[in-house]
């Protein structure tokens, strides 16, 4: 999916909603959310049934890695309508960059999350290094590599540590 195309529709939903939450986004569009224990590694999945989207998110996480879920799984509902008519999508990990949807996922989570002029901000002051960077904006770095691409697109100057830079965007 263009990363364009992922852009403009957060930035739709952003206005259409005046929040970037994604759980208000979510409870606006009717979305039942639910948090319940996986007994696995599963962070967070997403269904349609009977024409309602279902979101569930495992309570073991942090809240910072909630509100992470939570947009990566609105991304699925908004992006990805159609194949969720034909299976869940459940996410043990935002690292697997062998599936489109969930790279298409993670972008649309970023985006949704972190705002360009916030990043612009905190990346100008020279104390903070790639890491310090995603510690100050609460995300986790492999996340911020998503934001940091789309934005480089748009016309902002960064440098991406080289495994950063290899490893988390290869397709992006």
């Amino acid at each position: 999916m263009k990363r364009d195309y992922i852009c403009r529709k957060v930035d739709y939903l952003k206005k259409k909603y005046k929040t970037s939450d994604p759980y208000e986004i979510l409870e606006c569009m009717n979305v039942e959310i639910w948090e319940a224990p996986s007994g696995t590694s599963i962070k967070g999945f997403c269904f349609l049934s009977n024409q309602i989207f279902y979101v569930s998110i495992n309570p073991e996480l942090s809240p910072q890695m909630k509100r992470i879920v939570a947009a990566h799984e609105l991304g699925h509902i908004i992006l990805h309508k159609k194949e969720l008519k034909m299976a869940m999508m459940t996410d043990y990990t935002f690292d697997d960059l062998q599936k489109d949807t969930e790279i298409d996922a993670n972008l649309f989570a970023v985006e949704l999350l972190l705002d360009d002029s916030e990043v612009a901000k905190e990346a100008m002051n020279e104390e903070n290094d790639y890491y310090s960077l995603c510690s100050k904006l609460n995300i986790m770095p492999s996340m911020m590599a998503y934001k940091l691409k789309a934005m480089i697109n748009r016309g902002y100057q960064y440098n991406l540590p080289e495994e950063i830079n290899s490893r988390c965007l290869a397709k992006l």
